[in-house]
């Protein structure tokens, strides 16, 4: 397999996650006080990614350098820590928008960080064994398993009385976690059965990474977005633009 398609990808994580850094703390200073802290926990979080994209596009020798599938399998630790620091800090902004709608539930925030942490050590557990084996398919279960425990927890939060523009703040959120999440279970998965079918590895690697690229960039600069938007309107301002 020709792997430019995939360093290029990696790039564009690196420069998504840096663009979406930018813009979250330009917007930082339009929000109230005490509402900064939204925009706070999203640049953060598009730092951290921003960091490992930097490190793993130099792993896959962007631009144009020769690699094979192994070269692009040596980032799976790296973007699993990437997950380990950046997702528990998705559902803590999360948190601060239920917040808003004066929905959030003693230790909810606690509970849904303890299942994603669960979720990410035994999803990297069931992706680094042999494929197709036993404790591959456990351990991807147990992973599944936990975000649907999140899904259903992040569902189950009433903001029925909360101002409109939160309603749907939390409303898009809510996708992100069943949708945008779905979307690593899925490519580990089509990874898995490329791999155990007899598929070339070069394929099964690349096709996984260019999914997780995008992921990443949907959940971590969308999610953000989508609560910094939120932090706005709750701040009095309407319209959400980069701030000049």
């Amino acid at each position: 397999m020709d792997f430019q398609i995939v360093q290029a990808f990696f790039m564009l994580g690196f420069v998504a996650m840096a663009a979406g850094t930018l813009w979250f703390i330009m917007e930082r200073n339009d929000l109230k006080p005490e509402l900064r802290s939204v925009a706070t926990y999203a640049a953060v979080i598009t730092f951290v990614a921003a960091i490992l994209y930097y490190v793993m596009k130099d792993m896959v020798a962007f631009p144009g350098g020769a690699i094979d599938a192994a070269a692009v399998e040596a980032t799976t630790p790296v973007r699993y820590i990437d997950w380990l620091i950046t997702t528990p800090l998705l559902l803590i902004e999360f948190g601060i928008i239920v917040a808003l709608a004066g929905a959030a539930k003693k230790g909810l925030i606690t509970r849904l960080v303890i299942a994603d942490i669960i979720m990410i050590v035994t999803g990297y557990l069931g992706e680094v064994g042999e494929p197709g084996s036993a404790g591959n398919v456990i351990f991807f279960v147990i992973s599944v398993l936990a975000w649907l425990y999140i899904v259903y927890a992040v569902f189950t939060v009433k903001v029925s009385g909360a101002p409109e523009h939160v309603r749907r703040a939390v409303s898009i959120m809510r996708l992100f976690v069943i949708i945008g999440w779905s979307i690593y279970p899925l490519a580990t998965a089509t990874q898995e059965f490329l791999e155990i079918s007899g598929s070339d590895i070069g394929l099964a690697v690349g096709v996984a990474a260019v999914i997780y690229v995008i992921a990443d960039v949907l959940n971590k600069v969308g999610f953000g977005i989508v609560a910094v938007n939120a932090a706005k309107k709750s701040s009095g301002i309407d319209e959400v633009h980069p701030a000049s």
